[in-house]
């Protein structure tokens, strides 16, 4: 199973990605930050591997500024890998 993070420097910008994903029909949640990303709120959004060019044009296309990056997150029975994208 692959999921996407992704990860902001702010709270209000993370909550509204999250907003306008739910908006096109993408499920997109509130989650903590990985500690691999050695940055950002606190909060990052979490969304389907498959729906990252989505992500990235709402991410373009609001000029949402706060955005740090991807990490994928791959988990493959009891491992768990985290990468950044």
């Amino acid at each position: 199973m692959r999921v996407c993070i992704a990860v902001f420097r702010s709270r209000t910008q993370v909550m509204s990605f999250i907003d306008y994903m739910q908006k096109i029909g993408v499920n997109c949640q509130p989650v903590p930050t990985p500690k691999e990303a050695k940055i950002g709120c606190g909060i990052s959004a979490k969304l389907p591997f498959s729906k990252m060019k989505e992500a990235s044009a709402i991410i373009q296309g609001y000029k949402l500024t706060a955005f740090y990056g991807f990490f994928v997150i791959t988990k493959s029975g009891n491992r768990t890998t985290t990468v950044r994208f």
